[in-house]
């Protein structure tokens, strides 16, 4: 494997840093194979990881790709299996069946390869690039 080298993403949406997005960089050339990516903290900075367990990324060119989803199920808690077991066994029954509704945060635009998409040129050394996604969006899927 070649050597991966340091790659910080940042991302911004409403001129704040934008927490839980998730990063991936898609090789745009044929003799790369090493995908990498991350998930941005706090202050919207990502780590890139090659392979999701080394670290930085293999120099070469790749297309940015920024998500962020949520969808209706992640705002319910499930109950404690363990002091609710019947109502636990019922939320699973029910989620299976229920069809909840998904959203993008960040304009779908940024989560494909398109000839505009983002782009980042990884090279030796340390490097950093900062993607404003605009304004935040709570898109239907």
């Amino acid at each position: 494997m070649p050597t991966p080298h340091p790659t910080v993403i940042t991302v911004i949406q409403d001129g704040q840093p934008l927490e839980g997005a998730s990063i991936a960089l898609i090789p745009m050339e044929s003799t790369n194979s090493w995908n990498a990516g991350g998930m941005t903290d706090a202050t919207g900075k990502a780590s890139l990881l090659t392979l999701t367990k080394y670290d930085g990324v293999v120099p070469g060119k790749y297309y940015v790709i920024v998500t962020k989803n949520e969808s209706d199920k992640s705002k319910i808690t499930p109950p404690d299996p363990e002091t609710d077991p019947q109502g636990y066994a019922k939320y699973m029954d029910e989620s299976g069946k229920e069809q909840l509704a998904s959203y993008d945060l960040i304009d779908p635009k940024f989560g494909k390869i398109s000839p505009t998409a983002e782009t980042v040129d990884v090279v030796a050394g340390k490097n950093e690039k900062t993607i404003d996604v605009g304004k935040a969006v709570r898109q239907k899927r």
